[in-house]
């Protein structure tokens, strides 16, 4: 094997590496300058392609992780982008009462979070459709947990069809509502369906379901716990 690396060496392209005269355990291994210097040129390149193909394969055998790229490598806290998402529903409690989906008491506009119905940790995105105002006090209780889906859920789709109403009858809260589609908007069924203009209620509900479903049930599979309020 060594001869054999040798000589096409010699015969083609130098090889990035040949094995030495050495046997065993003290067999050496001579890396070509060339190469050496071609990938400390490269190595941005390089890992980036490593990582690509990493995710790639990843993603084709753990079809049910959503957002699996952002969950190689930690992601800041800071990135999070809920500043337009919590403008909108400041201005709809200015008009509209918002009451908690656990608590059923009404949101307080200066005691309050912008949460997630799914786990950030499980979704890694800010998507406008899982995303609720609720409790402050609240917010460490659920911590990583799934809220129990019923009748949570049934709960949860009233605010966001209310959202709905107020954004399609009010010109000031639709500024606001597209605020949020440079961050927050970018599942295509969300734009396409959910948010589309002429939704009844029924219909609303059964888009949101049709789509969170699966991937609440993907969380539970995955080990998520649930959290039963009260």
């Amino acid at each position: 094997m060594t001869a054999y690396i040798q000589k096409i060496n010699e015969l083609v392209t130098p090889l990035p590496y040949v094995l030495g005269d050495s046997s065993k355990l003290k067999k050496e291994v001579h890396f070509h300058p060339d190469w050496v210097a071609m990938i400390q040129d490269n190595t941005v390149n390089i890992l980036g392609w490593i990582q690509y193909e990493k995710v790639k394969w990843l993603q084709n055998n753990n079809p049910e992780v959503p957002g699996l790229i952002y969950k190689l490598a930690p992601m800041d806290e800071k990135m999070r982008k809920l500043s337009n998402v919590r403008k909108l529903w400041q201005g709809i409690m200015k008009i509209q009462e918002i009451r908690d989906i656990f608590t059923g008491q009404p949101v307080k506009e200066t005691q309050y979070d912008v949460d997630h119905f799914i786990p950030w940790s499980f979704v890694m995105n800010d998507e406008l459709w899982n995303l609720m105002p609720m409790d402050s006090s609240l917010n460490s209780a659920k911590s990583n947990r799934l809220p129990k889906w019923n009748p949570f859920f049934e709960v949860f789709a009233g605010n966001q069809y209310l959202m709905y109403e107020m954004i399609n009858e009010r010109p000031d809260l639709h500024k606001r509502f597209e605020a949020c589609y440079r961050d927050n908007l970018h599942s295509i069924w969300a734009g396409q369906e959910l948010y589309r203009k002429g939704n009844s209620r029924e219909v609303f509900y059964n888009i949101l379901e049709r789509n969170m479903m699966p991937v609440y049930d993907s969380a539970r599979r995955q080990g998520y716990e649930i959290w039963n309020y009260g």
